[in-house]
């Protein structure tokens, strides 16, 4: 009797058990906290003290992770190797992305200035869709020149899944792996398996034969996106009457001036350009036949930008958009605590907007915006609060003696009174700017559990210091 009595106690404990879920960094671990309440129990990754781009999860971490219904990640460099890891090993995981939808600062930013970095970013900025009009200029149809091969083949027969788990696993991705996978089955969907151009000849190429055409331009039409972002559309007309090959016709690469390209989207249509552009779902892509099944994967994995700033906890506003993401995650897991969950989002967002107001009245009036760091975290706290922030470390390395000999010229122009340095990081070289500039060294954590002291604790350490 003894005995039955002992194993209901332990499944009905088993049955009231708190769900588990596990979040990347501390900050994290703490808006989860003022949403969730005591309704889940919740882990950690990244230990205090510990460098959270390059961390490895411990097997007593990876064993609690298996627990857990969620993962809350936000973007740090060790998810891009790791969170394909945890798909994979724990397939009931939910990833959930709490910098979805944030507007992500670009890392490139933060580094040293140099002239072929300032040309790689220009030609980022075009990739991307950020450029203005003046600089777009009319292209030849030579820019296509050359024999190429539809991708589509490459998607369905798993050769790009590697593609998608990367792009599924960087920081502003919103898509996972199946959704990506969908997204460009309807992207690359075509019957054309090649496209022939030479000059205004272009012939397309399906398995029931070939059609011709004689292409002419007519112009560039300019897209704004949802999201924002901008692309330029290439457009040419079929002017052989006797021609069955498609009557309009645009190019998409991602270039705004006369380049030769080794890939490109397509868009065909008979009816006019202005339907063409209307067109966002379906763009059969393709590459130069020359290139081989590796070498499509390995533009395609050198153009997935992994160099987002991740520090995007330390913007009290921007934070708001991670407790809208927690929320929705849990709600979707536990709706019968939905009522609780609504309610505290509504306060943390009201304990959000007390600290932004906070932080702006301690930094209301300081003459001085520069301020010098060790590790670039705090980008988004600077541009929010009208701060420059100027970072000695570059892509997690010490400087370099030139490097550091101009960190110093530039300390003392600006007149720099104190570098901040974070616990997780070496002080050596701010002490050594420190001491030549006669600054101050001064420790601020980014990634301290209780978050909301911390960040007032940071403004003013911020209002004393500068």
């Amino acid at each position: 009797m003894k005995k039955l009595i002992s194993v209901l106690c332990i499944g009905a404990a088993f049955l009231h058990a708190k769900p588990v879920v596990t979040t990347s960094i501390l900050p994290t671990k703490y808006f989860v906290e003022q949403i969730a309440g005591d309704s889940v129990n919740i882990n950690h990754m990244v230990n205090p003290g510990s460098d959270p781009h390059i961390y490895e999860p411990r097997p007593e971490q990876m064993k609690n992770l298996e627990k857990s219904d969620i993962f809350f990640a936000v973007g740090m460099e060790y998810e891009n190797s790791w969170l394909p890891k945890f798909a994979k090993n724990y397939p009931n995981l939910d990833i959930v992305k709490t910098q979805k939808d944030v507007p992500m600062l670009s890392s490139v930013d933060h580094k040293h200035h140099d002239h072929q970095h300032d040309n790689h970013k220009e030609h980022k900025k075009s990739y991307d869709g950020i450029f203005d009009d003046k600089d777009i200029k009319d292209r030849d149809i030579s820019d296509w020149n050359g024999e190429y091969n539809s991708i589509y083949p490459y998607l369905l027969d798993g050769s790009f899944d590697i593609v998608l788990e990367a792009k599924a696993s960087a920081p502003n991705s919103n898509k996972n792996f199946k959704e990506y996978k969908e997204y460009y089955k309807k992207g690359y969907k075509s019957d054309i398996n090649r496209i022939v151009i030479n000059n205004e000849n272009i012939s397309f190429h399906t398995k029931n034969g070939v059609n011709e055409g004689k292409y002419i331009y007519k112009g560039y039409d300019i897209l704004t996106y949802k999201s924002g972002k901008r692309g330029v559309r290439y457009q040419f007309e079929n002017v052989d009457p006797n021609s069955k090959a498609p009557k309009f016709i645009q190019f998409s690469d991602h270039e705004i001036t006369p380049t030769k390209v080794s890939h490109f989207h397509i868009y065909m249509g008979d009816d006019s350009f202005k339907k063409l552009s209307l067109e966002l779902e379906n763009w059969p892509t393709f590459y130069k036949s020359s290139m081989t099944k590796a070498d499509v994967v390995k533009d395609m994995l050198e153009h997935i930008d992994s160099n987002f700033d991740s520090h995007i906890w330390l913007d009290p506003i921007l934070v708001k958009i991670q407790a809208k993401n927690i929320a929705d995650a849990l709600i979707s897991h536990y709706p019968k605590n939905r009522a609780l969950y609504e309610k505290n989002l509504a306060k943390f967002y009201n304990e959000l907007d007390m600290l932004n107001s906070y932080i702006k009245e301690q930094l209301n009036g300081i003459k001085n915006r520069n301020f010098i760091v060790y590790h670039p975290s705090w980008a988004y706290f600077a541009k929010r609060y009208n701060l420059n922030q100027i970072a000695i470390e570059t892509e997690g390395k010490e400087p370099k003696p030139t490097q550091l000999a101009n960190l110093i010229k530039e300390a003392k122009e600006e007149n720099a009174k104190v570098i901040f340095v974070a616990p997780q990081f070496s002080k050596k070289a701010a002490k050594l700017i420190a001491d030549e500039v006669g600054a101050n060294v001064v420790e601020i954590d980014p990634l301290a559990k209780d978050w909301i002291k911390n960040m007032k604790n940071t403004a003013d350490a911020f209002k004393r210091s500068l």
